[in-house]
């Protein structure tokens, strides 16, 4: 079941995406490339509703189906989130509607905040690949905005969608109540600083295809030119790794920034056993443990 929730979460950004269309994409790329041979979605008559149709009325048959086969199996779905998981009984069709919004919404908040991490490494004028300048269109006045600003902005998002879902979980016993407003902010804050744990898979990822595009010739396509320009960027701190015409400066950056999310987020529960007096915040990572010390109730 997971699998399928997968698959369906994927087919759910699809569809958001063909809705949003590829607006601002005809100047992006270079001459010769996909991207450089787009039109404006501007330019297109078909307003593209059916895509939001069909994903609002996925995310209601699912959590249908669910209702049916979650008690039969059985499963309970659960998401979760950098600090805090929620489990779903499969037997209430509005906890499976909750949760289909949720999961589909949190993969959403995911791909958006890979956009703004995009934006934050190539600023200008670094950013002359196609999928960069893309995305800066897409995000239309924010891909404008100061870096800083761009690094506060998804984990406010977060926060401040925290609050809502938070008070909403508290609300219908999905976790445990709630001792005041002063505790959901506490709770809204950690999440919002842990957030961007959310990216490990995406920049290890990237730096893997740089590292790959180093030295296996994939194509002259704007989305390598953005892998190179990218990876550049993230492996620059290590470029002692460049040994004449050998460059394995991804290397380290990949298990500096694997370990470093998983450390924020998780941590490394076996050094327990393998370094007895290890500091807590290491052992379990540093903002869940701040989340599990908050008060429950």
């Amino acid at each position: 079941m997971e699998f399928v929730d997968l698959f369906l979460n994927l087919a759910g950004l699809l569809m958001w995406v063909s809705w949003r269309g590829i607006h601002g994409l005809e100047a992006a790329g270079s001459a010769g490339t996909i991207l450089g041979n787009l039109r404006a979605a501007s330019r297109a008559r078909d307003p593209r509703w059916g895509y939001l149709v069909g994903l609002i009325g996925m995310l209601v048959f699912r959590a249908m189906i669910y209702r049916q086969v979650g008690p039969a199996l059985p499963w309970h779905p659960s998401w979760e989130g950098p600090t805090v998981t929620l489990s779903f009984r499969a037997d209430s069709f509005a906890r499976m509607l909750s949760y289909s919004v949720l999961s589909f919404g949190w993969l959403l908040s995911i791909w958006y905040t890979a956009w703004v991490a995009v934006l934050i490494i190539n600023r200008p004028p670094r950013d002359r690949d196609g999928v960069t300048r893309a995305i800066r269109k897409q995000l239309g006045f924010l891909g404008a905005l100061p870096a800083p600003v761009l690094f506060l902005l998804p984990p406010l998002m977060a926060a401040l969608a925290w609050g809502l879902v938070g008070w909403l979980a508290a609300e219908y016993r999905i976790m445990p109540a709630l001792r005041d407003g002063s505790h959901l902010v506490q709770q809204a804050v950690v999440v919002g600083l842990s957030y961007y744990t959310v990216l490990r898979w995406f920049i290890v990822g990237l730096l893997g295809l740089h590292l790959l595009n180093l030295y296996v010739y994939l194509g002259n396509h704007a989305f390598w030119d953005f892998v190179q320009q990218t990876g550049e960027r993230l492996c620059r701190p290590f470029g002692l790794f460049r040994l004449g015409q050998m460059d394995l400066s991804a290397l380290p950056a990949m298990v500096v920034a694997w370990a470093g999310f998983t450390l924020l987020g998780q941590g490394f529960p076996w050094l327990k056993s393998g370094l007895p007096g290890i500091p807590a915040w290491v052992e379990f990572g540093i903002w869940p443990t701040i989340f599990r010390s908050l008060p429950w109730g």
